[in-house]
């Protein structure tokens, strides 16, 4: 069976978490809420409505989060999508996997149009093999669902043969349990702590980072 890699995106192989905490931020401020941003980061990832709620006393989730939900989606799209930029070294770290026998998947919780944008953006579409967003799955279980159906799409049986890249600790946590092993990248804005404490069983700074070491990371001693 063949070897298989699933990467997060968010903060993973583009640079947006704080852009979409600064937009979450502003949406919250517009029904009176006010949280500091580095609140909002911390539950990024938050499987399903549990980022919300995290957040928001229960009144206001129960009279808001719909609603609140949808024009952080419309501010995103509009004022910081464009915004995101790509780390460096993730077409050729993506390459260099292709080319050593990897299979590619990219697990994301961003909207499917913003996954596209971000695979035109990153210009990888020939270097992966499957994509999936949290459209496709049970939105109270994101973290670990996602990166399950990528696994369905790569044609594994199970999760002995792949790995899993991410930034996020809510993401590592949801791929260490489905029984994923994973590695942290702290370009995310999270610490090595932070992910090795979620499960991660190495943690490299960014894309390029993991590139440059990548004769010393587990990518190299995969059967």
């Amino acid at each position: 069976m063949p070897k298989a890699i699933i990467f997060e995106v968010d903060g993973t192989l583009v640079d947006s978490n704080v852009l979409r905490a600064r937009a979450w931020q502003e949406s919250l401020a517009r029904y009176g809420v006010q949280v500091r941003l580095p609140r909002v980061l911390a539950q990024l990832g938050r499987e399903g409505d549990r980022f919300l709620s995290a957040l928001l006393s229960e009144e206001d989730y129960l009279r808001h989060a719909d609603e609140l939900t949808s024009y952080h989606r419309a501010l995103f799209h509009e004022e910081y999508l464009s915004r995101v930029r790509p780390f460096l070294g993730v077409t050729e770290l993506l390459q260099r996997l292709r080319d050593e026998g990897w299979r590619i998947a990219l697990a994301s919780s961003a909207e499917p149009d913003e996954l596209e944008h971000y695979i035109e953006l990153l210009g990888v579409a020939d270097l992966i093999d499957a994509r999936t967003t949290d459209a496709e799955v049970e939105g109270h279980r994101l973290n670990e669902e996602i990166p399950a159906e990528a696994i369905r799409l790569l044609g594994l049986d199970g999760t002995d043969d792949a790995l899993a890249v991410a930034a996020l600790p809510h993401d590592i946590e949801g791929a260490v349990r489905l029984g994923l092993r994973c590695l942290g990248l702290v370009c995310g804005g999270f610490s090595e702590e932070d992910l090795r404490g979620a499960g991660a069983l190495a943690v490299f700074g960014s894309p390029q980072d993991l590139l440059a070491r990548y004769a010393e990371s587990p990518l190299a001693t995969e059967p």
